[in-house]
């Protein structure tokens, strides 16, 4: 298996290995070391020390021939199908795109397959572990009218989640998010109710509480805004984290060991982030009627209380 990478500006002055463990999870520390000393992480076509510092427009060159797609959950279903768009329940292990390790074992590869080739393009994304609803399209035009639906707030997205501490009964979070500056996880994000940097994106969600039982509660999130991990962000910076959040949980040690060693275990008993896309409405782009699409929440979220 070789597939290539080019370095961004934002990832150059990282040493080789620490952007590897950064991004690409599914090797620990140590084995992404083995992988650079046999020779199997290339830059610029030339083998580099484990320190190397990356430039910008860098090639990393990925060797690798012990190629071993980790385990997923294939249990897909389609909630809703029209000539249109096909929309997808997704479980929680599972990648929506091939990224990383997940070359074959993600859900656009599956579902192509399923489907016998058809050509499908991504609306919307969820996180690995976020379970819920995946719309695809089925035409580059049908792609284009959804995707600016979403991007102009005119599809209501609703999630449940399972959050620590007692939720209040309503709550508002419009505020900022940006880069986490205290934590040891670089791709993690913050939320503030005050812009405190020009680079924070501005973000809106809303919160209602479903249930509290010993201490967890059961929401809805309503986020009218669209940005990478907003919900998770939004939630544990307000002082409410993920149950099973393994980046904005409770340690988010638990993540720089799961980095580095493939462990999952924490104190719940859910392996994974206790977050589902339930439901999404709008107004269908070329018939003009109402969809409303609904995906019951999994076993695995309903066993937390």
């Amino acid at each position: 298996m070789i597939f290539t990478y080019q370095i961004k500006s934002h990832e150059a002055s990282l040493s080789l290995v620490q952007f590897l463990i950064g991004k690409y999870t599914y090797y620990s520390l140590e084995e992404w070391k083995n992988q650079i000393v046999n020779g199997n992480i290339l830059v610029n076509k030339n083998n580099i020390e484990i320190g190397y510092r990356l430039q910008q427009n860098d090639e990393i060159m990925f060797l690798i021939k012990d190629f071993i797609e980790p385990d997923i959950d294939k249990n897909f279903s389609i909630v809703y199908e029209d000539e249109f768009l096909l929309a997808i329940n997704k479980p929680g292990n599972l990648p929506v795109h091939p990224a990383g390790r997940y070359r074959k074992n993600n859900l656009t590869t599956l579902l192509s397959l399923e489907l016998s080739g058809s050509s499908l393009y991504i609306v919307n994304r969820l996180d690995r572990e976020t379970s819920g609803i995946v719309i695809f399209a089925k035409s580059s035009i049908a792609a284009s009218k959804l995707g600016k639906l979403f991007e102009m707030g005119r599809i209501k997205k609703t999630y449940i989640s399972y959050v620590e501490g007692i939720f209040p009964k309503v709550l508002f979070a419009k505020g900022f998010l940006g880069k986490d500056e205290f934590s040891k996880v670089r791709k993690k994000k913050k939320f503030s109710y005050e812009k405190l940097l020009d680079s924070l994106w501005e973000v809106n969600t809303d919160f209602a509480l479903i249930k509290e039982q010993s201490g967890i509660s059961k929401i809805y999130a309503y986020p009218h805004s669209g940005k990478i991990h907003q919900i998770r962000a939004t939630l544990y910076s307000i002082g409410y984290p993920v149950v099973g959040d393994k980046m904005y949980g409770y340690d988010e040690n638990l993540f720089l060991e799961f980095i580095q060693t493939g462990n999952t275990k924490n104190k719940f008993s859910i392996e994974r982030q206790a977050l589902h896309a339930e439901q999404l409405e709008f107004i269908h782009p070329f018939t003009a009627k109402e969809v409303i699409i609904y995906a019951e929440e999994p076993e695995d979220m309903k066993n937390i209380f």
